[in-house]
């Protein structure tokens, strides 16, 4: 078994598509986008015969990994290689990757859960918020980023708010000079039936129903662009968990940190 790092994202991508078509639910965006996408990407090849990819972060943890339908069955022999190989030392796996998932269990040592990911029961919701969300324009980049680095801790250095500015996917509620809350609303690339929706409220305006006021505007925004909306948060986040379930949510997959 043979791992080879490529910067050929095509190939990369056609596996990715076949893993994509075979999960029960859609992929988190944060994590694709922000995660994955800087992780390194390796070929998996047998018998000099390219079977699968994966990709695996600068803390050697494993993030996606995929065989080819037909060579399923070698999948214990990989994720031993990587593990012998010292290429892994743990992996961020969602229960939605079941092949993957149930075979670093085999392997690990401990595991922890990380991300709770939600999908909608995908019907519109009346709402009688009198909430004003906007579009943040490429002035306001950098009290967004401000924002996000206050309230988040969020060091954006890399585009992303500029990224989602310019594709029209990031919102903003203002009273006077105070950023009361942002809010993206994603249209996947890679899914193009998904919506992503995120919601950060400032601190000092939580326990105030703003976040799931938010999300329901966000995901009637979805559906009306024939959408289904997605979102996720952090196991110990549990007002996140409890807006998002008020606003229709429901837990459809976890991303667990494995240790091996």
């Amino acid at each position: 078994m043979e791992f080879k790092i490529t910067q050929d994202i095509d190939i990369v991508n056609e596996f990715r598509t076949q893993l994509y078509q075979h999960l029960s639910f859609p992929i988190d965006a944060m994590w694709e986008l922000l995660y994955i996408a800087s992780s390194k990407n390796f070929l998996i090849s047998n018998q000099d015969k390219n079977i699968g990819y994966c990709c695996i972060d600068a803390n050697d943890n494993l993030l996606q990994l995929f065989l080819k339908k037909e060579f399923n069955g070698k999948m214990n022999a990989v994720l031993k290689s990587l593990i012998d190989k010292k290429l892994i030392v743990s992996a961020s796996l969602s229960s939605n990757e079941p092949i993957a998932f149930n075979t670093c269990l085999l392997y690990s040592k401990s595991i922890q859960p990380n991300t709770f990911c939600f999908q909608h029961i995908n019907s519109k919701i009346e709402t009688n918020s009198s909430l004003n969300i906007e579009l943040v324009s490429e002035t306001d980049i950098p009290e967004i980023k401000s924002f996000l680095k206050e309230q988040v801790g969020m060091d954006d250095t890399f585009g992303y708010t500029k990224n989602l500015v310019d594709r029209q996917e990031l919102y903003f509620i203002k009273e006077a000079n105070d950023i009361i809350a942002t809010s993206e609303c994603r249209w996947s690339d890679t899914q193009l039936e998904i919506a992503d929706i995120g919601i950060i409220v400032n601190k000092n305006h939580q326990g105030k129903g703003i976040a799931t006021q938010v999300l329901q505007l966000q995901v009637n925004r979805a559906i009306e662009a024939k959408r289904k909306p997605i979102c996720s948060t952090t196991i110990d986040n549990i007002a996140s968990q409890k807006a998002i379930e008020k606003a229709g949510f429901y837990c459809s997959n976890i991303i667990f940190d494995i240790q091996f």
